[in-house]
Order: structure tokens, then sequence, then C-alpha cells
């Protein structure tokens, strides 16, 4: 069976998996477990444990091609970052005014109510005489981001704390992709490139209010950037864990995050988690994706409850659905840049998927299955969810168009392997 196998570390190749990498791997520095066994501090192998794997790091050999390595991964990485840094112009940030532009001013009252009157008492949620007849405040809204900013704020004025969070999730957003390709084992240099998809993703301006680029951010949508910038991380982390049976916790943390970020992005989350359980599904690893998914569930229920079936006392915006009009199509909706780009993107996308199926490459493979459920999704949620209702389902579109820039990096790779060989005439790896 597919699921049965894992990636070997140094490749894309599979090989047989058996049980016991579920287990411990007993260390062989010597000079960690002396250091382990003599230290009686809690604080000491706490600290021994987040230097262990950078000193190592540090202290294995550095050939040429290790430093080539790092330097592109460097350039890759800390540029795309660099990028998104860039874009939301550092020094306004940084000034202390109140922010604006789009929905964003109206999310400005929110989080000093919650430091003002909730925490004070001991609540995440409560009532607010605000706005209309009164209203529940972040009953249906996500909480997390606001407390980022209260929390900030206690060491910044409220305007930078609230724009700092507000680009937190633009400026992560590389950098979780790349931790995404890394955990779930993609060679190099994939996961580079995926904080080049990353920073595409983030520039993509053929939609400016569904969520996760810099146009919707700054539109509003930032609590949306961060639950998918957490998203991809927690998912990375969690393709790791059924790999190898850790970070159970750190998963489940991570993705109840997500969830408690943004709604939305809760779909993705579940969607998400559940196919790639599915991919690798074998008895040891149902158990993994039960207990982490059970947890990570448990989290973030006291938001996620609520929010799912007390949904007839939400607002309904009243959007409708796409496409609408003579004027709109599917087409358009799956397709949104130019000609050009969105042949280039989606060809090598294809590539990608199919190259991940032909080698067995669990993680590739996920990413296509997953892109291909939500673009089920947007036709199927055109009158919204089953049950829970009020989704305008263009909003599932942003997921695709991420995992798509994703796919096209796999695809770029191959083809430029499948190029080499050919000139080269070398065998397939």
């Amino acid at each position: 069976m597919i699921g049965d196998e894992v990636l070997d570390s140094g490749s894309a190749k599979m090989v047989p998996m058996g049980e016991q990498l579920l287990e411990p791997v007993p260390s062989t520095d010597h000079r960690v477990a002396i250091v382990e066994t003599t230290s009686t501090s809690p604080t000491s192998r706490v600290l021994q444990r987040m230097v262990r794997r950078p000193r190592r790091w540090l202290e294995a050999p550095w050939p040429a091609e290790r430093i080539v390595r790092w330097v592109i991964s460097a350039l890759l990485v800390g540029g795309s970052t660099l990028a998104a840094v860039q874009v939301v112009h550092p020094s306004l940030v940084l000034s202390n005014n109140t922010p604006t532009g789009g929905d964003m001013g109206a999310h400005v009252m929110g989080p000093a109510f919650l430091r003002d009157h909730l925490l004070s008492n001991f609540q995440l949620s409560g009532w607010s005489n605000y706005w209309y007849a009164g209203f529940p405040m972040y009953r249906f809204y996500m909480v997390v981001p606001a407390l980022m900013i209260v929390a900030l704020n206690v060491v910044l004025p409220y305007g930078i704390a609230f724009k700092i969070v507000v680009v937190a999730g633009i400026v992560t957003l590389p950098l979780s992709c790349w931790a995404f390709g890394r955990l779930a084992r993609f060679r190099y240099p994939m996961p580079e490139l995926f904080a080049l998809g990353g920073m595409l993703f983030l520039f993509d301006e053929s939609f400016s209010i569904y969520g996760g680029n810099v146009k919707s951010t700054m539109a509003g949508e930032f609590s949306f950037s961060i639950a998918l910038s957490l998203a991809m991380l927690g998912l990375g982390l969690f393709a790791r864990g059924l790999e190898t049976g850790k970070y159970r916790n750190w998963a489940a943390v991570v993705l109840a995050l997500a969830c408690l970020s943004h709604g939305i992005v809760l779909i993705f989350v579940v969607v998400g988690a559940l196919l790639m359980w599915l991919v690798w599904m074998d008895r040891t690893r149902f158990l993994y994706g039960l207990t982490t998914g059970l947890t990570a569930f448990l989290l973030a229920a006291f938001w996620v409850v609520p929010f799912l079936f007390d949904h007839a006392y939400m607002t309904d915006m009243k959007y409708g659905f796409r496409p609408q009009g003579s004027g709109d199509s599917f087409w358009d909706m799956f397709f949104p840049l130019t000609n050009f780009f969105d042949v280039f993107i989606t060809a090598f996308a294809v590539v990608g998927f199919l190259a991940s199926i032909a080698r067995r490459h669990l993680n590739g493979a996920w990413l296509g299955i997953t892109a291909l459920a939500f673009v089920a999704g947007v036709y199927l949620t055109r009158d919204s969810l089953p049950v829970i209702g009020l989704l305008w389902n263009p909003r599932l579109l942003p997921f695709l168009y991420l995992l798509r820039y994703l796919l096209m990096m796999v695809g770029l790779v191959e083809a430029a392997h499948i190029v080499v060989q050919a000139v080269t005439g070398s065998r397939p790896v």
C-alpha cells in the first residue's frame, strides 16, 4: 500500500517503512547524553535541547556543495521574505498612527475592547454596545489575532502593535511555505522554491478580498493571512509526524491556532489534514492522525463549536455566489491571470502532480489532490455550505491558487531534471 512507505530524507524516493520509525531513536551523540544525565536543572535541559540541533548543524562538515546549497537557500528564502517585508513598508508599519484602509478601520476597535473590557473580566468574548443594538464581540470572529495585538500592546503603542500583527501573515508566509517543504520531505531545491511560490501568491493581484494575498490583507483580511501561514506550518508538521510519529503536540497546537485565526482557513486545515491522513493511511498512522486531530479539535473547540453551530445568529453578507452574470464563469475564477501565466503555472503544476504520483511522493500527490478538492469545493458550495451555510464560494479560491503555485515549483524542478537527464544521458534518479 502506498501509505506504508516513507520518503528517504535525502531524496524523493520511497523506502519501505516499518513501525520502528515511530519509536524514539536513541541519540548517538555521547556528549549530549552525558550532559543530559548529569544536569539536574530543567531550565538547563530545555536550553540544551534548544541549541542541540543548531550546534550539530554548525559542527557538521561544510564541503563546497553544502555551502552552495546554503547560499542558494538563503537567497531564495531570505529574498522572498525580504520582498514581503518591503512591500508592507516597514517605516509606515512602525509609525504610531491609526490603521485604516478597506475594512481595516472596522477592526481597530476590537482588540482595544478585548483589552479594556473582556480580558479584565477573564473573558475572551462578551457583549458590546458599540454597534447596532449591541453585538457579541469575538463570538463569531477570530480572537487569536486580537490577542496577539493585545500582547504586543504591552510594550508597543496600540497602532504599531496592530499593524505588526496585520502584516505578520504576509511576512511569514514564504518562510512557512519553505518550512512545509522541508518538513514534508520535498527534495532540494523544492522547499526553497516553495518560499518563492508563497511570495508569488502574496503578490498575485487577481483578487483583492478573498484572503491571503497582500491586497486582501491590506483590505482588512489580516486574520486570514495569519491563519494561512500557520496552516502551512501546521500541515508540514503533520506531514512529518505521519512519517515519523513525532511532532504530535506541535502539529495539534499549530493547526488549532490556524483554525482559531480564521473560519475560512479552518476549512482548508480540516480538508487538507483529512486528505493528508488518507494519503498516508495505515493502522499506525490512523492512530497518529486520530489523536492529533482530536487534540487540535479540543484545543479549538471553545471557539469553533459556537462558530459552527450558532450560525443562525450570524449576519449574512448576502454576497450571493460566483459565477454571476454572462461575463463571469468558473473558467475566469480558476484561471484569473493572463493567458500566458495561466498556461505556464497550470502546465507545470500538472507536471509536478504527475511526477509526484510517478515518484510515489505522498506529500507531492497530496498537493494536487487537495488542489482538485478545492476546485470541486468552489463548484459545490455555490449555494453555501450545507447545514452551516454562510460561505461565499470564491473564498475557497486562495487555497487552490497557493497549492498551484507550490505544485508549479515541483513541476519546474522535475522538468529541469528531465532536461538534464536528456542532455547528459544519465539514468533517472
